[in-house]
């Protein structure tokens, strides 16, 4: 349970080079110090006093140690800030996600950056200039923790005789900044203290999470219809432990997910859509109407659902008409053992109800429609369809504009509303302007 957690914004690192020209590794050095100065004062072991996320670590084991830390150091740069997701890192902390713990923040000026340019929920969190070190912490809030990190490294590479004043420098900057660790984490009970020894329930990814940063000039409309059952809806024999009152309580990948349309919701929002979850009934006549359609439209499905009468006919009715506006995407969780049991005739199904979208869809959206096993891969698809069914509801009404003689202005393939595609669209993995969607490996 480390006493810290350091958030940055990981640069990837070019193939074929060493350790040493890992573009991280200051991150890294800075850590490893910050770490022993901190077990130093506060009289903890190493592995206590700090976590950061290098790679090859766990995601259960980073998401761990956010949750349970007690001071949360982020590093403040402008990567940092246009980072998904160090956003939904800071939603974590500050969201109450830690099971009631709330930890205390203590920002670093990495780089510099303006008070002014902050995100909207992050204005009252910059970073301090540290007292008591005199030219050194004026030397840190003017160039920032990694321009005097880089000048140690160069002066010690060059044997400078100014060498020990750069490593002085970073020292002082560094324990007081440890000092003021272990003074916040002092004033935050551990978890454990706050949950009286139970285990709390938390997410298996962040993906859910809304991006703190995030702050787009407007949010682009975007339906979801989720054909599943209720607890009182479900077919002989089907166990309701997934299940609840209302399709908003439905949880395909286990309760330590939590309910899929929150993770649908805060997704969409995360990628600049204003989502509206709505009963397929309630715009059913979109799917015939010669009038524009007022959003793309996405429907997700529990393949238990399709023994329902009315939810089979809802599933076949979507797929017969089969706009281009519109996606499908199913669960078929492979850690829920009846559905496993069941998955060949649950696959069935989905074939029986979705033809057209799987003989006339895309290798992506047919994995789609099949059945996705995790949670990981779900938010993955989700975000890859709901950017495709945005890009073709704009073609689908720049072209009827066109053809009744409306005025369209601009390129609906691209601008500030949508991603361009040099390339027309791939099948490799790609999202659908040629750029890989973040949390995708």
């Amino acid at each position: 349970m480390p006493m810290f957690f350091m958030s940055y914004a990981r640069v990837p690192a070019p193939r074929h080079r060493d350790a040493s020209q890992d573009p991280n590794r200051l991150v890294f050095q800075f850590f490893d110090e910050l770490c022993a100065d901190v077990a130093r004062h506060a009289d903890v072991p190493l592995d206590e006093a700090g976590f950061v996320e290098r790679p090859g670590t766990s995601s259960e084991h980073a998401i761990n140690a956010l949750f349970d830390c007690r001071v949360f150091v982020p590093l403040y740069s402008k990567r940092y800030f246009s980072n998904p997701q160090c956003g939904r890192q800071w939603t974590a902390v500050t969201d109450g996600a830690t099971q009631g713990v709330r930890p205390n923040i203590l920002p670093v000026l990495w780089t510099p950056y303006s008070p002014t340019a902050l995100p909207q929920r992050v204005k009252d969190q910059y970073p301090d200039e540290p007292e008591g070190i005199g030219e050194a912490a004026e030397d840190y809030a003017r160039q920032g923790l990694h321009r005097l990190l880089d000048q140690r490294l160069d002066l010690a590479e060059r044997s400078d005789p100014e060498d020990e004043q750069a490593a002085t420098r970073v020292a002082q900057v560094t324990d007081w900044l440890a000092r003021r660790i272990v003074d916040l984490a002092a004033r935050v009970p551990r978890p454990s203290d706050v949950s009286g020894g139970r285990n709390p329930v938390r997410p298996m990814t962040l993906a859910g999470l809304d991006d703190a940063f995030a702050d787009p000039p407007f949010a682009s409309p975007l339906y979801v219809t989720v054909l599943a059952p209720t607890e009182t809806q479900l077919p002989v024999g089907r166990d309701d432990v997934l299940y609840g009152p209302t399709v908003a309580d439905w949880r395909p990948y286990g309760p330590a997910v939590g309910p899929l349309v929150d993770q649908m919701k805060a997704t969409a929002r995360n990628l600049g859509f204003e989502p509206t979850v709505v009963p397929f009934h309630k715009i059913q006549a979109e799917l015939h109407s010669t009038q524009l359609p007022t959003a793309p439209w996405i429907v997700v499905v529990d393949p238990w659902a399709l023994e329902n009468t009315q939810m089979a006919y809802q599933a076949r009715e979507f797929d017969r008409v089969r706009r281009p506006w519109t996606a499908v995407l199913s669960t078929l969780s492979g850690d829920d053992a009846q559905t496993k049991e069941q998955s060949d005739r649950l696959r069935g199904l989905l074939a029986a109800h979705f033809p057209r979208f799987l003989s006339e869809g895309r290798a992506g959206e047919q994995e789609a429609v099949r059945g996705l096993a995790g949670a990981d891969v779900f938010t993955r698809w989700f975000s890859e369809l709901a950017v495709a069914t945005k890009i073709r509801y704009l073609r689908y009404i720049h072209s009827q504009l066109s053809r009744s003689g409306g005025v369209v202005r601009g390129d609906p393939e691209s601008g500030p509303d949508l991603p361009r595609r040099p390339d027309g669209g791939r099948d490799d993995g790609s999202s659908s302007d040629g750029r890989r969607v973040e949390g995708r490996p």
